[in-house]
């Protein structure tokens, strides 16, 4: 009976983290949301891993005054359970300058999948830059937490 209530309690708890945050990773419902045009486009390519903490890595490609960079992302966070692949995109405001890119970013999320699935981000660094990105997944797990995602050009 106590296993049937940690499960029921961890099910509640992952159902109100979910919720949580995914009102704050899509920029349509975000009241901070940038106003401006998108300085460029991401592309990413990666996975993650998850039991209540998380890892998270991959390859991606930054679009950015006409020109693609590529760049890699490693993080770690909390929240979460299982493993998935994810393949996504986003948009990025506030970039002033490339270098302004690299750097460490404090991201939510939000997603579930079972088989193939959804997930949502948003990645703020302490230069201003903010990236949204939505993206399709493979696996079992939920995604729904916290991270630091340390960011660097190729």
């Amino acid at each position: 009976m106590n296993r049937m209530k940690h499960r029921i309690v961890s099910a509640i708890a992952l159902t109100g983290a979910l919720l949580l945050t995914s009102c704050a990773t899509k920029m349509s419902s975000d009241p901070n949301a940038p106003t401006s045009a998108p300085s460029g486009t991401v592309t990413f390519e990666g996975g993650q891993a998850a039991y209540w903490a998380s890892a998270t890595g991959g390859k991606g490609t930054l679009n950015y005054n006409g020109r693609r960079y590529g760049f890699t992302a490693a993080g770690v966070g909390a929240g979460g359970t299982g493993g998935q692949s994810v393949s996504g995109t986003g948009k990025v405001y506030n970039l002033n300058s490339l270098s302004d890119f690299a750097g460490t970013y404090t991201s939510t999320r939000s997603g579930f999948t079972i088989i193939k699935g959804k997930v949502n981000a948003k990645l703020t660094n302490n230069k201003g830059v903010v990236i949204y990105m939505s993206g399709v997944t493979q696996g079992l797990a939920s995604s729904a937490g916290v991270s630091t995602v340390t960011v660097t050009l190729d």
